[in-house]
């Protein structure tokens, strides 16, 4: 059983232990990825969640899953399809904005630029059924992922859409720097500008997973009062911290990147790189090939790595309740 919930007794008592005295009555996790069985095609290799193959994450599991791993709270979720191009997008699409119903699970629509068609797009946005777009670098489809530019993953004809309604875009910035990418934080700052009444919510708090990442390149981004930072899989204690400390503080938004969170593993820096540790091989990790460690889920050490910031930083339980709840219900609340 690939999943990490409470259902195993370690789990449950980290939960008892370090976390239930921590976590707000109500969650609203930002960031979460759902996908039916139809939408990866049969020739087509499941998804690697951490180096566990599935080929769905419907929204039983999602609930199921919100259940196990928040024993007695109240949980909402943004959801969003998985983006990948050799999936059926139209189909995760269709899934997504069939199964929410706005009042616990709010969807944003996949986005791609190349392939969708302008009348559909603006038929779905106008019609209410998304609160927003979500789009990913792979769908612009350059050799080299590395040289993706923001402006390729939202051109104008999708923003004024999105602007015109002050909707959502949930943006994984390119680029291997990352934040740090000159050019990435000029066309933030542009995008932001020309659409002011879009929300930007920048996913992974832009792929900040270690210090030196992100350390200083909050400074041009802080005063655009339409950009957001999602926590979304960042469990280092000390980007939590510079976060906490330097973003505004009603615009950070909990979020984990379910379901690849539930899964067994952990962030780790090593000499200003970061990776992934986990019990089985994935091209993104370091496996543990001997079998000398006990995981937990990435979701369970973020949650510690937030609470370890937030005691650092002498945060109260208003701002607990502000980034776990309060933040993205406004947020939504501004949107629908």
């Amino acid at each position: 059983m690939w999943r990490e919930t409470t259902k195993h007794e370690r789990n449950l008592r980290i939960w008892e232990e370090e976390l239930e005295d921590f976590i707000p009555a109500k969650v609203l996790d930002f960031h979460v990825h759902l996908f039916n069985g139809a939408t990866i095609p049969p020739d087509c290799e499941a998804y690697s969640c951490a180096g566990h193959p599935i080929r769905s994450y419907d929204l039983d599991a999602l609930s199921q899953d919100l259940h196990e791993l928040y024993p007695k709270r109240d949980v909402r979720a943004v959801v969003f399809g998985l983006p990948h191009v050799e999936y059926d997008l139209q189909v995760n699409n269709a899934y997504v904005g069939d199964v929410c119903d706005k009042r616990r699970f709010f969807p944003l629509r996949l986005f791609d630029p190349v392939m969708d068609r302008p009348d559909s797009l603006e038929a779905d946005l106008a019609s209410g059924r998304f609160l927003g777009l979500k789009p990913y670098l792979n769908y612009v489809r350059k050799p080299d992922l590395n040289e993706v530019q923001i402006p390729e993953m939202l051109p104008d004809s999708a923003m004024e859409l999105v602007d015109a309604r002050g909707l959502l875009v949930m943006l994984h910035i390119p680029r291997k720097d990352r934040l740090a990418d000159p050019l990435n934080q000029q066309q933030l700052v542009d995008l932001c500008r020309a659409y002011p009444k879009a929300r930007i919510v920048l996913a992974h708090v832009g792929r900040a997973y270690f210090l030196k990442n992100v350390r200083g390149t909050l400074d041009t981004l802080i005063d655009l009062p339409n950009l957001y930072y999602d926590l979304a899989m960042v469990s280092n204690p000390e980007v939590l911290e510079y976060v906490f400390r330097v973003a505004p503080r009603e615009r950070i938004l909990y979020a984990t990147d379910l379901p690849i969170a539930v899964a067994p593993g952990k962030s780790v820096e090593i000499n200003n790189q970061y990776t992934y540790v986990t019990p089985v091989p994935w091209p993104l990790s370091i496996s543990d090939d001997h079998g000398k460690l006990v995981f937990t889920s990435f979701l369970y050490e973020e949650l510690r790595g937030i609470r370890k910031a937030v005691e650092r930083c002498g945060l109260g339980s208003d701002f607990v309740d502000a980034v776990f709840y309060e933040n993205g219900r406004r947020l939504l609340d501004a949107v629908q």
